[in-house]
């Protein structure tokens, strides 16, 4: 009988310490989500090749790297500027609707942001398409205002067109740039990247390009 009470008692001081452990382990796990989700964070967040899909399914955006562009352009008499640093691996996107809006997300929320819209551009100065944008930021809440709002002369001009987020938008961690084009017909504009940071864009780093990357469903490029 001494035996057997002893048998159960080891028994149970074993699933004891397995229950223990197991605790453990989840705490080491969770903690090390959280860490990976902290240092993922960065001041710098780009936007490159997403397709941004509307409400109906249908794509916001086309997908073009430089040598389609540059044939298309041959055809309208321009000539298309190459992509330009911090970011340049020749691959951007055409918006195709008169709406696009596209999420923003893994940044800093504790600072002011800038975003820098690297449109493609062209050589000429006359450029054939009677368009212009309205940008808006939209936070989780809803809450949306007017930062900004670009015309054709955007399409050959040597800098980035640049607009400040509200910081009361960006805070929560989250918030939507909503890009409105109005023309008679859309689809006049094309992006190589957009870049969200803290930063005048001449004090970015050159940022690495991933040769194998690919097409992502809305999912921003993060560099430190």
């Amino acid at each position: 009988m001494k035996n057997k009470g002893a048998d159960i008692i080891k028994g149970f001081m074993f699933i004891i310490k397995k229950y223990v452990f197991l605790v453990c382990a989840f705490v080491i796990a969770a903690s090390m989500f959280v860490h990976s989700q902290i240092i993922s964070e960065s001041d710098t967040v780009v936007i490159s090749s997403v397709v941004v899909k509307s409400e109906s399914g249908d794509s916001e955006v086309e997908a073009v790297d430089f040598k389609t562009v540059s044939e298309w352009a041959y055809h309208l008499n321009l000539n298309l500027v190459p992509d330009a640093p911090p970011f340049a691996d020749g691959k951007g996107f055409f918006l195709s609707g008169y709406q696009t809006v596209i999420p923003v997300t893994g940044y800093k929320k504790d600072f002011m942001y800038k975003i820098y819209f690297d449109f493609l551009r062209y050589t000429q100065d006359d450029i054939p398409f009677n368009s212009k944008l309205k940008i808006f930021i939209r936070d989780v809440h809803g809450n949306k205002r007017q930062v900004g709002t670009a015309d054709v002369t955007y399409m050959s001009d040597k800098k980035k067109f640049e607009v400040t987020v509200p910081f009361d938008l960006s805070y929560p961690g989250r918030f939507d740039i909503i890009i409105h084009e109005y023309a008679g017909k859309a689809g006049n504009w094309g992006i190589w990247d957009i870049i969200v940071t803290t930063k005048k864009i001449n004090e970015i780093e050159l940022m690495p390009i991933d040769s194998k990357s690919t097409i992502k469903e809305i999912e921003p490029k993060i560099f430190k």
